[in-house]
């Protein structure tokens, strides 16, 4: 599936370039946009993005996905002697933070309002991959006392996770509404396979794995604002 996609990838690309000069530079080629959500696993995410559409109607982006929950998450237990409590020194530790977002863009032709024509509306549809970087965490978890008021740690010890799945399906679609001259402000839903905590799922401490807060689909609801030059 993935080879299938970057085959899509590149013969959208090739056949875009194959277009005269001249016909491909009367529009804007580029839109940069950045977007802004929430999603169902309780935590934020903020993406910037860029797209190249050298013909109308299609093209390629690729963002960049910042993404935390908004609650803490720190993985902890009790040692199996019961003699020490441990902790992850991070409070999101078990969680990713960036990932690569390449997609296909498609855009609706635009519904043009106002006396002069100068607000337009269009839907944006863009089926993409989710790529964490890098695909399995590592973080470090400290050992404390087993004692009521006792937290300075007497060991720490760093763990990893191995055997992640490394791309993940994301599906986005969008109502924006674009003002002569460039500036586009959208709405957007995102459905994805994506798990957030899919990099630490085999980390094993004290003969356990972690556990970790699970979703079978990432749905995420925002808003972004763009420019298209």
């Amino acid at each position: 599936m993935m080879k299938r996609f970057f085959h899509c990838l590149l013969l959208l690309l090739s056949a875009c370039l194959a277009l005269p000069a001249q016909q491909r530079e009367k529009r804007p080629l580029w839109k940069a946009e950045l977007a802004g959500a929430l999603n169902n696993c309780d935590a934020w995410e903020v993406e910037p993005s860029v797209a190249f559409l050298p013909v109308p109607y299609a093209g390629l982006s690729a963002g960049l996905l910042f993404t935390r929950p908004y609650h803490g998450e720190s993985p902890g237990g009790v040692s199996r002697d019961r003699q020490f409590c441990w902790s992850s020194t991070d409070n999101h530790a078990a969680a990713y933070f960036l990932a690569l977002r390449p997609a296909l863009l498609l855009e609706s032709p635009k519904l043009w309002l106002g006396r002069d024509k100068d607000y337009a509306l269009f839907l944006s549809l863009a089926p993409g991959l989710t790529v964490p970087l890098p695909a399995n965490r590592e973080f470090a978890i400290d050992y404390y006392p087993n004692r009521p008021g006792t937290w300075t740690a007497v060991r720490r010890e760093h763990v990893g996770n191995k055997g992640a799945r490394t791309v993940y399906y994301h599906l986005r679609t969008a109502c924006s509404l674009e003002v002569d001259g460039g500036l586009i402000l959208a709405a957007y839903y995102t459905c994805s396979d994506f798990d957030l905590f899919g990099g630490s799922r085999n980390i094993v401490v004290e003969g356990k794995k972690l556990a970790l807060p699970r979703r079978r689909l990432m749905h995420s609801f925002g808003l972004s604002v763009g420019y298209r030059f």
